[in-house]
């Protein structure tokens, strides 16, 4: 994956450095730039946060062709984190991607992606 593709991803979803990030190195999201980029990081977190479970919310970029869906699935804690998981489909016309992926709030409240430990609660 090339350093401009990781860095891009870690911004997007404060991910740790440590985490392995080469499922995204063709991801739609790599088509975003700046503002576009910045907004598709608030409605990610947005929906994250205050998203109904099983309610889809979609986006779409004002200038790129791109467009996404999230749908927030379930509210679980890992320890004392908050995490969610929740389905992501994205479509840049040339490239698309759907999966489902674990979310928990850094100590700022933000979201980014993790692998919850094996103590983890889900919901049923």
């Amino acid at each position: 994956m090339h350093a401009n593709a990781i860095a891009l991803l870690m911004l997007v979803f404060a991910a740790p450095a440590w985490a392995n990030l080469n499922f995204l190195k063709d991801a739609p999201i790599t088509r975003l730039k700046g503002e576009e980029l910045k907004a598709y990081r608030a409605f990610v977190h947005k929906t994250l946060s205050e998203g109904a479970d099983g309610v889809a919310a979609e986006w779409t970029a004002p200038k790129t062709k791109f467009s996404s869906k999230v749908t927030p699935t379930a509210r679980f804690k890992d320890g004392a984190t908050e995490c969610r998981s929740a389905g992501i489909e994205s479509d840049a016309h040339d490239r698309r991607a759907m999966g489902t992926y674990t979310f928990c709030r850094n100590a700022k409240g933000e979201w980014g992606i993790k692998n919850p430990s094996k103590s983890a609660k889900r919901p049923g």
